[in-house]
Parts: structure tokens; sequence; C-alpha cells
């Protein structure tokens, strides 16, 4: 024997899980990250540097603009004269700091918010789903008490 929910409750079920999939669907088309694709720059060691020192930073040059400027990477242990795709901040003014390319934060790609959203929907499905189901079980035990209940109260007479 089934709960039956009232058509209320069900509208709120039905509305909790279309907010949930308006948000979901809100946080996938959202403004992501506006950078997108990190734009890279090829950078020379001139001064490696041990990597157990207190400035562990390498120094690289790297050509930005029509200008060659040295810079600090954030990084140490590389050769002399090693080639290096570093990412440079946005102001180059005076002394800064880049990164090796393949560590610098990048967007989030459409695939990865997608899979992101489905498996949320997924998870939110299946609670409702156990929910349901756990509605069922206890309206079966209850109606079998219930059952038990009546037995023990009124046995059946036999002639």
């Amino acid at each position: 024997m089934a709960v039956r929910l009232s058509p209320v409750r069900w509208a709120l079920v039905l509305l909790v899980v279309g907010l949930a999939g308006v948000a979901a669907a809100v946080v996938l088309w959202g403004p992501g990250d506006a950078r997108g694709e990190v734009p890279s720059v090829e950078a020379t060691v001139v001064a490696p540097a041990s990597c157990g020192g207190v400035d562990a930073y390498d120094r690289v040059e790297l050509r930005i603009g029509d200008q060659t400027r040295t810079a600090k990477l954030d990084g140490c242990g590389h050769r002399q004269d090693e080639v290096i795709a570093v990412v440079a901040p946005a102001d180059t003014s005076g002394d800064f700091t880049v990164q090796v390319a393949e560590s610098a934060p990048a967007a989030v790609s459409f695939k990865i918010r997608l899979a992101a959203m489905l498996t949320c929907l997924s998870g939110l499905a299946g609670g409702l789903y156990a929910h349901l189901l756990g509605r069922r079980s206890q309206a079966t035990a209850s109606a079998d008490a219930a059952k038990e209940l009546q037995d023990v109260v009124t046995p059946e007479v036999k002639p």
C-alpha cells in the first residue's frame, strides 16, 4: 500500500526539483572565467635558483611587446638557457613575477560544468527516489503493524 501525496505536496516537490534545475542551469551557463585561454610567452632561464633557498625563484628573460625584460619565475630548479612557456601578469611595470604556463589557472570548460550539473541533478533525483522509497516502506510497515494489531484485538473465531 503506497502513501499518496496530496497535490500540494507534489507541487512543492516539483517546485524544489525545478528550482534546483534552474539553479544548476544558471551555474552552468552563468558567467565563467572571462580569461578563457591564457596567452603564454616564451622565456629563457638566465639565472637558475636552488629550490632549497629562501629566495627560490629562477630569473627569466622574456620579450613583452618590443622590449626584452627580466622577471622572477614562480618556480625553481630549471637549467640555464632552458626555454619555458610562461604567463606574464597584466601589469609588467617594475619588478614582476611570471608563472609557468602549465601551472597557471585557466577557465573551467563547458564539459566540466555540464558534468557537474548532471552529477548534481542525478544526486537530487536519487535522493528524491530514496525519500519516496523510504516513505513507501514506512507506510507498508505501519499497514502491517495495524493489521497485526487488528488480529490481536479481534481474533478470528473458528467454528
